[in-house]
């Protein structure tokens, strides 16, 4: 797949052009289909292939995918993996088909809103365009053309409690570093989403071929720092005179689609079951920096501002997920439950500008098991601005070849990038 990201003001915007996408969609393709509507048997198979509103099975993530696709626990880097559905079958859709998506994130005190066509209209969203289609009569014949496509709206938001904690505190003149030690982060997400596959004038019944569909997603992170001397002063002296250090250990849970929602097509009474899925996920992180004496020493040079470019120096981290898709069975409201999914992944970062990632699929029902590989090129200014460039090679079903993707990243805190010119400017 070739994918390209573009975060500016915290809008991200992400397209896949000429994305090679096709292996999964065994679903969608009978829904298509107006001479045979799909009613899928969820007693048999991979549950992911039996569900509607293949769009909430994308990964835009290309950093993700270069690390086995393990992101749950991954709160580093520059672009944490903010929709990451475990159930991804790496699916492989057509050349024409674009995946776009664009977001409006806003934080303040450990509260964080993102936005994406909900609650306010027009203001961000994603679609899963399927490209265009020529319609034909019995003979053949064209007598139309026109766009399949899924359209996702969503709203979520987030907290991060020691660090809201923390700012209240502060605001009562008590500075305590709670966060400096871990985190607990909570978060949820509500996502509506619109299929249309067909007009009216190319299906049997003269009926449109679309649905609607609302889901929601809950999910909670746990952190630990048992040691940061690079973001606050350091408590062992002799290390801290060589170099700064900062040790992670994270843990993340979440539930996918989890109100067992269905959505139906041409026939009402007809409904297709929306995946859900639940994922665990555990990470550990470790990372060197410049140590105070060093940056004195630059500072002393006229090159303060360097440290906030390439620091840490190097850092390395380590995910693994595991993943168990489901879907509801109506005749027996009782879940029917897929092989658990195993992504894990490392990667290791150079002066915050290079780094090199490797990970490990196996989805038994899914037939995806390989490596995966990928590495990036950027820089980034603390948390004010950044560019990269990613690249990742993932496997498909073993029945196909491998999918290469790649996607350039930009990102601009505004408030932050504010704050730093007014303190740019009190220094003159």
């Amino acid at each position: 797949m070739n994918g390209n990201d573009l975060r500016s003001a915290g809008v991200t915007l992400r397209w896949c052009s000429r994305a090679q996408l096709r292996a999964a969609f065994a679903a969608t393709a009978l829904l298509l289909s107006p001479l045979s509507p799909l009613q899928p048997s969820v007693a048999s198979g991979n549950p992911a292939l039996q569900s509607g509103a293949q769009s909430l099975l994308v990964d835009p993530s290309v950093r993700a995918a270069g690390m086995g696709r393990a992101s749950s626990a991954v709160f580093w880097g520059m672009e944490p993996n903010g929709w990451s559905n475990p159930a991804l079958l790496v699916p492989d859709l057509a050349d024409d088909v674009h995946f776009t998506s664009k977001r409006v994130t806003a934080g303040f005190w450990g509260l964080g809103v993102l936005v994406a066509g909900r609650p306010i209209d027009g203001v961000g969203g994603m679609r899963l365009d399927y490209g265009e289609t020529v319609a034909t009569d019995a003979e053949g014949n064209p007598v139309g053309s026109f766009r399949s496509f899924e359209d996702i709206e969503s709203f979520g938001a987030a907290v991060s409690g020691l660090e809201f904690s923390e700012h209240v505190l502060r605001a009562f003149g008590k500075d305590v570093p709670l966060s400096r030690w871990g985190d607990v982060s909570v978060g949820w997400a509500e996502k509506k989403t619109h299929v249309f596959f067909a007009p009216a004038l190319v299906t049997l019944d003269g009926r449109e071929a679309a649905g609607l569909v609302i889901t929601h997603d809950s999910g909670v992170l746990f952190r630990l720092t048992p040691y940061n001397s690079i973001d606050y002063p350091g408590r062992l002296d002799g290390l801290d005179r060589v170099a700064s250090l900062r040790m992670d250990v994270s843990h993340g849970r979440s539930t996918l689609n989890y109100d067992d929602a269905t959505i139906s097509y041409i026939d009402e009474d007809q409904d297709d079951p929306i995946l859900r899925t639940h994922r665990t996920g555990w990470g550990v992180r470790a990372a060197i920096g410049l140590s105070p004496l060093t940056r004195r020493a630059l500072e002393r040079r006229g090159l303060g501002w360097l440290p906030d470019w390439i620091s840490p120096l190097v850092q390395w981290g380590r995910a693994w997920d595991r993943d168990l898709p489901m879907i509801l069975d109506p005749d027996t409201d009782a879940h029917v439950t897929g092989s658990t999914i195993k992504n894990e992944g490392w990667e290791v970062t150079f002066a915050n500008i290079y780094s090199i990632r490797r990970g490990r699929v196996e989805d038994p029902d899914g037939q995806i098991v390989g490596s995966t590989s990928g590495w990036s090129l950027g820089v980034q200014f603390m948390d004010v601005a950044g560019f990269s460039y990613d690249e990742a090679t993932v496997p498909q079903s073993i029945f196909l070849g491998p999918v290469h993707r790649k996607a350039s990243t930009f990102f601009v805190n505004p408030i932050r990038l504010w704050s730093a010119l007014r303190r740019s400017q009190g220094l003159r």
